[in-house]
């Protein structure tokens, strides 16, 4: 029987009133405390210490009994929350940061990083790379073929370690690895046996502290030589440790962050994070002294600086005082203009849809990517198309706001069944403009596009990631020909534009009729004062070169130009059956380009495309979707 359009809250996801979610204390009615784990790290470690204020405040609040589970740290600790081992956890952030080996390259990894489970930003943790005087070593570059300790397999330290020594360098000769405790490598520096070893903790950290003024060690700082939002940097004053001479300056730094499992009731979730802030003085005084740092302005910060997805939507509502938007979605696919590519996806989709999952949507033209995130947001529609470069639009508008942005609410709210096809990033310019690259785009006149168009929160991100504000342009607003018209003309100096190449009216481009532009033929594209420039993007952007041959004006190719991702975002109140996500999504990729379908894209979409973005962008994922990519790569 066909199934009818029905929304529900997935279980994962309950449904939270505004007056217990704004933090009403909800002190638990049960006669009796249920049991469950808190998994922590080493019993000497300032985890396993800390989490006595956490235990405190979930007997309080939600009526458990957390016992104190020692483990390696960071690394086992995810592993435990996945498993349902541990209903709390405490991780290092950049356990969210898709690179490196080990943990992060499994199945296991990316399901915890679609869980989105971290709930506070606790305090920060200093990487520390101690060294021996006589090493030789400097900088990071210098481990090359040296013996490096990298920390305890499942730990946070050799997590950290991993990734920077195998993710961000590139080093001329691979060190030789050991993995032995902080103790035992501190103490093997120190005498020389070993050359090095990474250790990440709150700073001061005992071991360190406690060695002699003389002890023949230092420090070298700690860094990654690329664009980066995931880790934090903080100096180590000299004062910090009796052996080193000098302050460590701008020193990389990752915060230690509070995670729930699904045993976790949301509904108490904000009186036991309000419990957490009233009573962390009295946690100070009794278990650690990092409970000092605790508060709610580093949480906030936390969420608003970076892309790795570590927070649940329900605490990002939370943090920003306002109460999570429970909305029966409408039975629409949000799509875009009538005439775009975004509509010919969509009217593909939408009998596989209702063939495989038995949901029945009608489309709803909008704007582009930015209005289909708002409706999405706010149950206009169900299902919708987004840019996956939205997020810098929302850190860029974020910026300004003292407090978390709606925007930044919305884009973190969007749950992605899979991605579908690229678009690349154009930047129009005039030739005698002067702009080479899109780090020229200071003191020009630029159109960003319609404001709830794709190719604004392109424009937006791109300025954010070059350090330019928008006050520091001449920006507008025009539609894409009105736009065109005016950068060959020289009355704009640039234009952006996200599509899929070739755009067909920049390749039909031709003279302006109501304007004379000096040496512009009609009828003779080459002749146009128009080429495409650089944009300079963040790493983690795909890559690709767009080709001169796509436009008859545009002599050179552009490399390492940015591509886009069109992601299916889903509302997480649409209830979903999921013993069908896998069947949709098979059909979805047997789709090819034919008589029988309207979009050119679907050849792109392919499962091995899919796979890629998984193991980039795991926190993008509705859970039921990161299940079936996570099952493709076992």
């Amino acid at each position: 029987m066909q199934k009818t359009f029905i929304t529900k809250r997935l279980s994962l996801i309950p449904i939270l009133t505004t007056a217990i979610f704004l933090g009403i204390p909800a002190g638990s009615t049960a006669s009796t405390l249920k049991a469950g784990k808190i998994c922590t790290g080493p019993t000497t470690g300032t985890y396993y210490q800390y989490a006595g204020g956490i235990i405190d405040a979930a007997k309080e609040t939600l009526g458990l009994d957390l016992e104190n589970v020692s483990t390696a740290g960071s690394l086992e600790n995810a592993k435990g929350i996945l498993s349902g081992r541990c209903d709390m956890a405490i991780v290092q952030s950049d356990i969210y940061i898709q690179s490196g080996g080990g943990f992060q390259t499994t199945p296991e990894s990316k399901l915890f990083s679609a869980t989105n489970g971290s709930v506070a930003a606790l305090y920060p943790e200093t990487v520390h790379i101690l060294v021996n005087r006589d090493s030789g070593i400097a900088n990071i570059a210098d481990l090359a073929g040296k013996k490096v300790n990298m920390g305890e397999k499942d730990s946070g330290t050799y997590l950290t370690a991993h990734k920077l020594l195998n993710a961000y360098h590139q080093l001329a000769s691979a060190p030789e690895y050991v993995y032995q405790s902080p103790a035992e490598a501190v103490a093997k520096v120190v005498d020389g046996s070993l050359d090095a070893t990474f250790y990440v903790g709150g700073a001061p950290i005992s071991i360190l502290a406690n060695l002699p003024a003389d002890a023949n060690v230092t420090l070298i700082l700690a860094t990654i030589p690329m664009f980066n939002l995931d880790y934090v940097v903080e100096d180590i004053p000299a004062t910090t440790y009796p052996w080193l001479s000098s302050d460590i300056q701008n020193n990389l730094a990752v915060w230690s962050l509070l995670t729930i499992g699904s045993s976790i009731d949301r509904t108490k979730l904000g009186a036991f994070l309000d419990t957490l802030y009233a009573n962390k003085d009295a946690y100070t005084n009794k278990y650690h002294a990092k409970w000092a740092l605790l508060d709610k302005a580093s949480s906030i910060a936390n969420i608003k600086a970076t892309l790795n997805g570590w927070s649940r939507h329900d605490a990002n509502h939370y943090f920003a005082d306002l109460a999570l938007p429970v909305v029966e979605p409408q039975p629409y696919f949000c799509s875009a203009g009538p005439q775009g590519t975004y509509t010919k996806v969509v009217q593909d989709l939408i009998p596989i849809i209702k063939s495989t999952l038995g949901i029945s949507l009608t489309e709803k033209h909008t704007a582009g990517s930015l209005d289909n995130l708002i409706k999405l947001y706010n149950g206009e529609c169900a299902m919708s198309l987004e840019q996956d470069d939205v997020a810098g639009y929302a850190l860029f508008v974020d910026k300004t706001s003292p407090s978390i942005s709606k925007e930044l609410l919305m884009a973190l709210y969007v749950r992605a069944l899979m991605p579908l096809y690229g678009e690349e990033a154009h930047l129009v310019v005039n030739t005698g403009s002067g702009i080479e690259s899109s780090l020229d785009l200071a003191g020009k006149k630029v159109n960003m596009g319609d404001k709830l168009s794709g190719t604004f929160a392109t424009a937006t991100s791109v300025l954010f990631f070059n350090n330019i504000k928008i006050e520091e342009i001449t920006p507008s607003y025009d539609s894409p020909l009105t736009a065109l018209s005016k950068v060959i003309s020289g009355e704009y100096d640039a234009m952006f534009v996200t599509s899929k190449a070739p755009v067909s009216y920049l390749v039909t481009a031709d003279c302006p009729t109501n304007t004379d532009v000096l040496g512009c033929i009609a009828g003779d594209p080459t002749t146009l004062p128009i080429k495409l420039a650089s944009i300079q993007a963040p790493h983690f952007l795909p890559k690709i070169t767009l080709s001169a041959d796509n436009y008859p004006w545009q002599e050179v190719d552009i490399l390492n130009s940015p591509q886009v991702t069109t992601i299916f975002g889903v509302s997480p109140y649409l209830s979903l059956d999921e013993n069908r996500i896998a069947d949709f999504i098979n059909a979805v990729y047997e789709i090819q380009v034919g008589d029988t379908t309207y979009s050119p894209t679907w050849n792109e979409t392919t499962l091995e495309q899919g796979l890629t973005y998984f193991k980039l962008l795991p926190g993008d994922y509705h859970w039921f979707a990161a299940q079936y990519f996570a099952d493709q790569m076992k």
